[in-house]
């Protein structure tokens, strides 16, 4: 039986609720990540010109300093440059791992309960942080070879998308402003598209990637498969998953509007409760981010099932 985009998002929460402990871990990994990005940021900055902005110089000066230092590539500007091309390496490692280990312990859950999109929630509980880091190992490559491979898909999209605005600038310079809409309007909706499907590719060939005997190339040809059989439920839960993330931020603008207007006398206190808001906001965010993952597993594996089931039909007949 197919499962329905209700169905899905059914099944995902049963399977998310059970190992409700995965949002603190997906809280944690974007913590992480952002901290490790945040890092190999400022490692260049501290070494081009961090002494010359704290020292009060003007803006011109801390540029000219910054200019200066780069253009001579001295070996503590190489150094820099290592060691910040090391720290972006390892946020992606340390992303990969933490995906791999979730996606892992959703599929492994969804494997262990029976087929169907009513089950009960026990029969989907299998979180163990040995499980877990055991996921993570296990498919870690899966997920950082997946990565590579969407960014060099999504490589030749954004310089399409840069030749587009480009041809925007010349064309309406040359042909006036009829052309500038018949190119823009031209592009959009061709190059819109296919960002989209690689948007949708890429988080369904996760949800396949944390199966036994998958790998890129497999995952990446069911996911193909997917959204060529089940486009609409797939954009479906993605399109539910984005509203509830509006309807979250919507929440949290006049909530983040608050401490800026009754602490604007107090910039210490209303750093710290901006840093303890941004927390909070992550868990929530947390949150969908898994109902979508766990929903997008449940889809992927019964549409495995349908396709092994006529597999086995086709040989016996």
């Amino acid at each position: 039986m197919r499962l329905s985009a209700a169905d899905c998002l059914r099944r995902g929460w049963t399977n998310l609720a059970a190992n409700w402990e995965l949002v603190l871990v997906q809280w944690l990994q974007s913590l992480l990540v952002v901290v490790l990005l945040a890092l190999s940021v400022s490692l260049p900055l501290v070494t081009l010109g961090a002494d010359a902005l704290l020292a009060g110089r003007s803006a011109a000066r801390v540029f000219e300093v910054f200019t200066a230092r780069l253009g001579r590539l001295s070996p503590g500007v190489m150094l820099a440059g290592v060691a910040m091309l090391a720290v972006w390496l390892l946020s992606l490692l340390v992303h990969c791992w933490f995906q791999a280990g979730i996606y892992g312990v959703l599929a492994a859950a969804d494997r262990q309960a029976l087929p169907g999109p009513r089950r009960n929630r026990l029969l989907f509980r299998t979180f163990s942080l040995r499980d877990f880091s055991g996921w993570g190992g296990l498919y870690l490559w899966r997920f950082f070879r997946l990565l590579v491979l969407f960014w060099a898909l999504a490589l030749p999209l954004g310089i399409a998308a840069l030749a587009w605005l480009v041809s925007l600038g010349v064309g309406g310079e040359v042909w006036g402003k009829p052309a500038v809409l018949g190119i823009g309007c031209g592009g959009a909706l061709p190059l819109g598209f296919l960002f989209l499907v690689a948007g949708l590719w890429s988080h369904v060939a996760q949800a396949g990637l944390a199966r036994e005997g998958s790998g890129v190339r497999a995952a990446g040809r069911q996911g193909l498969a997917v959204l060529g059989g089940r486009l609409g439920t797939v954009a479906v839960l993605v399109l539910l998953v984005a509203i509830m993330g509006l309807a979250l931020a919507l929440v949290f603008v006049p909530v983040s509007a608050v401490p800026e207007l009754l602490l604007t006398g107090a910039p210490r206190l209303r750093a710290l409760v901006r840093v303890v808001l941004f927390l909070l906001q992550g868990l929530p965010s947390a949150l969908l981010a898994l109902i979508l993952a766990s929903s997008l597993v449940a889809l992927v594996r019964s549409e495995g099932r349908l396709e092994i089931r006529r597999k086995r039909e086709v040989q016996t007949a």
